[in-house]
């Protein structure tokens, strides 16, 4: 599953990796059916024969931002979230109410949609990183949303206000970790600067909407539809100067924009991740050519990445260990309740729950940015498949978009991350979590979709 994702780098990524394609070897579907050039989606169930110059002709009558299907849900939230004031004779403060500009009776899904919506009106990459005033907005939107969206610290908040809550405003009455609100976002809901690569972000259709039951799980399809679709068009359109051999220019350009992507908040971590999710997806398309099935240039390509992030391990060994404990919800209580059986002294309590606090808090933004990278790694997956199997264009085409798609892979992988002030990003061994946490989740779901094309040439689909 998801938070699973994170384990599989821990408990042997190479292990995990030598079964992407297992069984495929013996079922002639697997083969036949790309060679006539389609794909399997695992969410139609089907074999898929795409065609962009189609899909761009679809895509030309619907609204981009989708208004078609979240029009209504969007309006309903809106009108819902504005208020009358109603419930504020009941809570003590409503400071954290008033920056997400909600009713202090407001549901979950108005607050992660307020959120959402005021965090990226004022977010540093929107606004820029010299704009003092917005930048206090950012920070005050994330400390309320903080507050707000935890049932145990918001019950606090409203029952005794802001003097209910610790220094940093993420747990009662004890000092805690904070939680960088650039992070905060940036594993929830992405950032701008990406769309072109990633889209929006499932979470944030579902902020936008408030998770409102107005969405169907046909409508949540068809957004995931286009949103492929648009990203895939977008990547061939990128890939075209490569398929008419202007390699160096190529390079360049794919340098500098990676460059670029790197500055935004956390953008580095999402660059690896892009470059790493293109780079297998051409090895395999690659591989399947050359051998029929893709298997040795798949688990080379992975015991390769997978030995380079290994250099860097050593040191945050613990670190790791801290992380996948504290994603399991329950394991942490039984820790708590040890830890804190064994304090003889308030001190040794406070120190007990802060250590608490701190690997419940590494734990959770893990689980967020888990939920991201599958997110990402599925929408890119499938959007790689379509350009690789477009059958608008001749098959010496869609080989040469590979082997662009494997460049602009490498050259995201292997982006530097900017040198920035002191106190931005993430520290050094925090970084390296994060990636090889994505790394993992990344292998895990290209491994599901692969097993489910596997299983359909079993079941004779």
């Amino acid at each position: 599953g998801v938070v699973g994702g994170a384990a599989v780098l821990v408990g042997g990524t190479v292990q995990g990796v030598a079964q992407i394609v297992r069984g495929v070897a013996a079922q002639p579907d697997a083969m036949i059916q790309p060679s006539k050039g389609k794909w399997w989606n695992e969410h139609e169930g089907k074999w898929i024969e795409t065609n962009l110059e189609d899909e761009s002709k679809a895509l030309s009558g619907v609204p981009s931002d989708d208004k078609d299907i979240l029009g209504a849900a969007q309006d309903e939230i809106a009108e819902e979230t504005s208020g009358d004031g109603s419930g504020a004779a009941n809570v003590k403060d409503t400071y954290y109410y008033d920056c997400l500009e909600v009713a202090p009776d407001a549901e979950q899904g108005k607050i992660k949609r307020q959120y959402y919506v005021l965090a990226r009106k004022y977010h540093p990459d929107r606004v820029g990183p010299d704009d003092k005033e917005s930048a206090d907005k950012f920070k005050e939107i994330a400390e309320a949303y903080q507050v707000l969206s935890d049932p145990k610290l918001r019950k606090a908040y409203d029952k005794d206000g802001r003097e209910a809550l610790s220094g940093d405003k993420t747990t009662t009455n004890e000092d805690g970790p904070s939680i960088d609100p650039a992070l905060l976002f940036a594993f929830l809901f992405g950032s701008d600067k990406f769309n072109d690569y990633v889209g929006r972000l499932a979470m944030a259709s579902s902020a936008l909407t408030g998770d409102s039951p107005k969405i169907s799980a046909i409508d949540a399809r068809r957004l995931q539809q286009r949103r492929c679709a648009r990203l895939a068009i977008k990547l061939a359109n990128k890939l075209e100067d490569w398929t008419k051999e202007e390699y160096e220019l190529c390079k360049v350009q794919w340098q500098t924009e990676a460059d670029e992507l790197s500055k935004a908040s956390y953008g580095s971590q999402m660059v690896h991740l892009i470059g790493q999710i293109y780079a297998v997806a051409a090895v395999q398309f690659l591989g399947a050519l050359d051998s029929g099935i893709g298997t040795p240039s798949i688990s080379q390509w992975a015991s390769s990445q997978h030995a380079k992030m290994k250099k860097g391990r050593a040191k945050t060994k613990n670190q790791v260990d801290t992380i996948k404990a504290a994603m399991d919800t329950m394991q942490m209580q039984q820790k708590a309740t040890a830890e804190l059986a064994k304090a003889q002294t308030e001190e040794e309590k406070k120190a007990a729950e802060a250590k608490l606090a701190k690997e419940m808090h590494a734990g959770m933004l893990n689980v967020f940015w888990t939920m991201t990278v599958v997110d990402i790694t599925s929408t890119l997956h499938e959007a790689v498949q379509m350009v690789l199997f477009d059958q608008a264009v001749s098959l010496d085409v869609r080989k040469r978009r590979a082997h662009g798609i494997k460049k602009l892979g490498e050259i995201f992988s292997e982006c530097p991350a900017p040198e920035g002030k002191d106190g931005e990003g993430p520290e050094p061994d925090a970084q390296r979590l994060y990636e090889e946490a994505a790394f993992a989740a990344m292998l895990e779901t290209i491994q599901r979709k692969d097993q489910a094309s596997a299983n359909a040439s079993v079941q004779g689909h």
